[in-house]
């Protein structure tokens, strides 16, 4: 079975990095709305990629719908972290979270779409319930250091498109989506989806109104 989890692991951590790569590459840039279809696409492959890495090395999806305590968690998380990150430093005139965006309706009604429908449950699906379980699984006492390794992928993840400051961030982001999953047993998938979408969120409103 360790066998199989390694194989596993390396073609899906190759295909994620595939399909990440060629959405910064869209080709589509001068296409609004084909751009965005580009975008999202990839992105839902990256998600089957690990759904089915998922399935083929039996990690559980810890999905309860009911659980209420999960989202109040993943508010809170997401909330201190903006105002963490993009509120506080962008009120001292330091945008930590990108250059100021004109309001647009459309651009925000697609942030709600893709960050709380796409990004949050995607990314998370990937490194917070995949990776993270995975690593973990690996370690017979000291399993926290599976989350730090899933933590540390997430972040230089952020580098095929991003830059080595966003992979500092994306890596302390992680961390603290990570070990809130590990050790608040309420805050399952879903709770910390809701957290990371609405983080992400919470960024363009920084953007738009605030910058």
């Amino acid at each position: 079975m360790m066998k199989k989890k390694i194989i596993v692991l390396i073609v899906t951590t190759i295909l994620i990095g595939v399909f990440t790569f060629l959405g910064g590459l869209n080709p589509f840039k001068d296409n609004l709305i084909l751009k965005r279809l580009f975008s999202v696409s990839m992105n839902l492959l990256n998600g089957v990629t690990a759904f089915i890495a998922i399935k083929l090395t039996d990690v559980k999806i810890d999905i309860e719908l009911k659980n209420f305590w999960q989202y109040l968690i993943g508010l809170a998380i997401a909330l201190v972290l903006s105002l963490g990150i993009a509120f506080i430093p962008a009120w001292c005139g330091v945008s930590l979270v990108g250059a100021h965006m004109n309001f647009d309706l459309g651009t925000l009604l697609y942030a709600i779409f893709l960050f709380f429908l796409i990004i949050g449950p995607v990314e998370e699906l990937i490194f917070r319930v995949y990776y993270q379980e995975t690593f973990i699984s690996f370690f017979n006492k000291n399993k926290w250091i599976g989350v730090i390794i899933a933590s540390a992928l997430f972040g230089m993840w952020h580098l095929i498109n991003g830059s080595p400051l966003q992979v500092l961030f994306t890596f302390g982001i992680g961390l603290v989506f990570g070990f809130a999953k590990y050790f608040i047993k309420r805050f399952k998938y879903l709770g910390v989806s809701f957290a990371h979408g609405l983080y992400d969120f919470l960024n363009i409103i920084v953007t738009m109104f605030v910058v």
